[in-house]
């Protein structure tokens, strides 16, 4: 199921993060991989530490330095989505999707370019914010199950705490995030109210996408295409809500 109600908000990203990369690199036939192709640093794969030190390296190192990132990428954590994106942000670089960008790619990368470029058939698509990730219970139930007592007890809260801090914290920078790209959050939450929620389930959706127009609305701005103009679509492989 698309939605899962935790504590009265979906739970998408602490499962979601780890699973859509797989879905997408299975649906797609995708390997991560990151190089530098002439003036394009092109990024491939779930948005993962390793991926974002080999991106970073590449640029430093490049003596002509790239101006767009093309990426591909079912997305990743939300605090290394947002490198990603201030990453862009810091050397003004143009992002390309040619075939795919979901989740906090979607979130963070996309939403930072100078110029957001997109292939006719792209797949761009949301399903939450970072207050969506929000571990549940039976996760952390999960984690002392070895534990007994007392000591499984204070464990339990330990990590309660641990990823409710967590959260807050990603929470918090994201506000800040886009502030500074003059874009509306709503565009991470959108997808999330009750109507919606009923329509994802009902079409087995795995998050939604938008039209350029709302996106234009909501401070996505540049948006341009590689080819023929863009419209979102719904693949078979990963169907989307259509919000306009």
């Amino acid at each position: 199921m698309f939605f899962e109600r935790v504590s009265h908000r979906p739970l998408f990203l602490n499962v979601a993060f780890l699973i859509f990369p797989l879905l997408l690199a299975t649906s797609f036939g995708l390997h991560a991989k990151v190089f530098l192709d002439e003036k394009t640093l092109v990024y491939q794969g779930g948005i993962s530490k390793e991926n974002n030190e080999i991106a970073f390296e590449l640029f430093k190192q490049a003596e002509v330095k790239p101006t767009t990132l093309s990426i591909t990428s079912g997305g990743g954590n939300v605090d290394l989505g947002m490198d990603l994106g201030e990453f862009v942000l810091e050397h003004s670089l143009d992002v390309k999707v040619s075939t795919f960008c979901f989740s906090s790619c979607a979130n963070y990368v996309f939403t930072a370019g100078k110029n957001k470029w997109l292939g006719e058939k792209a797949i761009l698509g949301w399903h939450g914010d970072a207050a969506s990730a929000y571990w549940r219970d039976s996760d952390i139930d999960a984690m002392v199950r070895h534990l007994e007592g007392e000591e499984k007890s204070k464990k339990w809260q330990e990590l309660r705490q641990h990823y409710d801090d967590i959260t807050q914290r990603s929470v918090a920078r994201e506000k800040r995030f886009f502030e500074r790209i003059s874009t509306d959050h709503a565009l991470l939450t959108i997808g999330l109210s009750k109507d919606l929620i009923k329509a994802a389930v009902e079409q087995k959706a795995r998050g939604w996408t938008a039209t350029p127009a709302l996106l234009e609305k909501m401070g996505v701005n540049n948006i341009k295409f590689i080819s023929s103009p863009w419209q979102p679509g719904n693949n078979p492989r990963f169907p989307l809500l259509i919000l306009q």
